[in-house]
């Protein structure tokens, strides 16, 4: 059998791979990327939530993915108390991940990157300084440089790195219909009786608010499946109000890891995006951590085909070049969602009582920042010190 080499081989085709596969490209340099589904066959497991610093790595295209602008959030206490934050500026965007995943595919095709859609890497070999993957569909290809952006459950990193993400959130949703919602603002619930150790969510997909993805995350292990804290979504107070005349057109499921790994590269192999847990653990969200991450992974890849050395000496820049950005801001995340599990129902009542304060919605108003949370942290001690007590350990850093 005839096996293709290439200088970078990228397994994974979401918006971080594909963003990889293109950036090398554009420097002439032969890549191929592989992924297990199709575009339209693709299972949704994105809640679709960006800010506009995604759209600065993936370019103005990608904007058509664009469905709705929000400009604040609704957030449910367990007992109904509702802190309404945002309201006078755009804060995130919500997209089509199909269509925006499929607009980068493109990209990348233009700049010479060979697409091979539905191929599933079925085992992968390393030897001589470079490693053989095969596939699902009998197409061997080797590369002195394999980059993993396979998602929570890497191929990639199961083989050849020693770390996992601390832990998964199962996440379970569905894009419905026939809501009347305020289109400007997602409604979020809190709580353990809806989505323990996480939330659920209510985003409006659509300028008049009658679509909208609706979906939750819980941890790993409950008693009670995430299908059936899902089905209480439509039934129970308070987000039944939203939901009650809902219809159903498309389940959402997947799996998101939290918790980087420690060590995201081996002689030949770099991990990115889901696949090195690259992901907010206070939102879930991972296409602008993985993409921030994946701009390190380019540059270190094109200075390795440079030198023709693909040693880990040389891809240790790329941990080292990503942690320095952000390695902080999901470290203080995970402190952050340490102390959010251990909270109960009462104990969250009580802090979104206080958190009504106008001082404190006007200091979330003006820091507040889906990608880098931590911002807000000083400005709401200054307003409510008394919260010190609540997160003493985040301000270590």
């Amino acid at each position: 059998m005839t096996v293709s080499e290439y200088d970078t081989i990228v397994v994974g085709g979401g918006p971080i791979g594909s963003y990889i596969a293109k950036n090398i490209a554009k420097e002439k340099h032969s890549v191929a990327l592989f992924e297990k589904d199709t575009l339209y066959k693709k299972p949704l497991s994105c809640a679709g939530l960006v800010s506009s610093r995604v759209f600065d790595f993936t370019g103005d295209s990608s904007k058509e993915a664009i469905q709705n602008k929000i400009k604040g959030a609704n957030i449910h206490s367990p007992s109904d108390i509702v802190l309404k934050i945002g309201g006078d500026r755009i804060h995130a965007l919500v997209i089509d991940r199909r269509f925006f995943d499929e607009k980068l595919m493109v990209s990348a095709k233009k700049e010479g990157v060979d697409i091979h859609l539905g191929y599933r890497v079925t085992s992968t070999t390393r030897n001589k300084k470079q490693v053989e993957i095969k596939t699902s569909k009998n197409i061997n290809v080797k590369s002195s440089l394999i980059i993993g952006a396979d998602g929570p459950f890497s191929k990639i990193r199961n083989e050849f790195i020693n770390y996992d993400p601390k832990e998964y959130l199962l996440g379970i949703g569905a894009e419905v219909t026939n809501v009347d919602l305020d289109p400007d603002f997602v409604e979020i619930f809190v709580g353990n009786n809806i989505a323990p150790g996480f939330f659920a969510w209510i985003i409006p997909t659509n300028k008049k608010g009658t679509t909208a993805r609706v979906g939750l995350c819980t941890i790993q292990n409950m008693a009670i499946s995430p299908k059936a804290y899902f089905k209480k979504l439509f039934l129970n107070e308070p987000s039944k109000n939203f939901l009650k005349d809902a219809e159903i057109k498309e389940n959402i499921g997947g799996v998101i890891p939290l918790g980087f790994l420690k060590k995201t590269y081996d002689d030949n192999i770099m991990v990115v995006g889901d696949a090195a847990a690259q992901v907010k653990p206070t939102s879930g969200g991972g296409i602008f951590p993985g993409l921030a991450c994946a701009k390190h992974c380019v540059s270190t890849a094109l200075e390795c085909i440079k030198r023709n050395d693909f040693s880990q000496k040389n891809l240790k820049e790329y941990h080292k070049k990503w942690t320095k950005e952000i390695g902080n801001e999901l470290n203080r995340g995970m402190k952050f969602r340490g102390i959010y599990k251990t909270l109960s129902d009462d104990t969250i009542d009580k802090y979104i009582k206080k958190f009504n304060n106008q001082k404190i919605i006007e200091a979330i108003n003006e820091y507040g920042d889906i990608d880098f949370p931590s911002k807000l942290v000083k400005p709401l001690f200054k307003k409510a010190p008394s919260l010190i007590r609540l997160f003493p350990s985040i301000l270590k850093d």
